[in-house]
């Protein structure tokens, strides 16, 4: 498969208080104001709330961003044959929780985002305690608003942090918090794979 010679992808490691736009009529902060001057200046994919931090995805690839965004559109493909694309969140709780408690199999349970309509079921994971809270990992395939949120609100989970630590194949990993770095061509052609199999 040849990636087109001409698009630009980075991510950025999105800190908490920023809002996922250009500019805000609010006069917040911007994902914008966390990228180097020396970086282009590209479109993001999907969005972040303001309060969630993590892997946010830039490119000025419209092919690839409608992939990953809308799996009706999928190149070639039949989207019935696409994979879902994952979105792993790590979520901080406030409480201790044991790996074997029944919240995780409540958390994945449907989310209902609108009267008789429910969410692709999640997948819940302990990932470690911390001494007063516990992290856990929640993944997803669709983007319903502050879905994630939603999910633990639902079952009483107050949330101390969240963040997004992988998008498909393309893992946060190290980045530091506010950093941004370039995709390398292995990951650009990993998101080729899942969101353009037939691309």
């Amino acid at each position: 498969m040849k990636l087109p010679d001409d698009m630009q992808y980075f991510m950025l490691n999105k800190p908490p208080g920023c809002i996922s736009a250009r500019v805000d009529f609010r006069d917040r902060p911007t994902i914008y104001d966390h990228v180097p001057g020396h970086f282009p200046h590209l479109p993001h994919v999907g969005r972040l709330d303001f309060n969630t931090e993590g892997l946010l995805l830039f490119t000025d690839d419209g092919r690839l961003q409608q992939g990953l965004l809308n799996k009706k559109y999928a190149g070639n493909a039949d989207p019935e044959d696409c994979k879902p694309i994952e979105k792993v969140y790590h979520v901080k709780i406030k409480d201790k929780i044991e790996p074997d408690d029944p919240i995780f199999e409540r958390l994945e349970e449907p989310l209902e985002f609108k009267p008789g309509r429910f969410t692709v079921p999640a997948r819940a994971e302990y990932v470690a305690p911390r001494s007063s809270c516990t992290w856990i990992s929640l993944t997803i395939c669709e983007g319903r608003n502050r879905q994630i949120r939603k999910l633990c609100k639902r079952e009483g989970l107050q949330i101390r942090k969240l963040r997004r630590v992988r998008l498909g194949p393309l893992e946060l990993g190290d980045l530091k918090l506010r950093w941004c770095r370039m995709l390398t061509e292995e990951e650009v052609r990993a998101l080729y794979e899942v969101a353009l199999p037939e691309g």
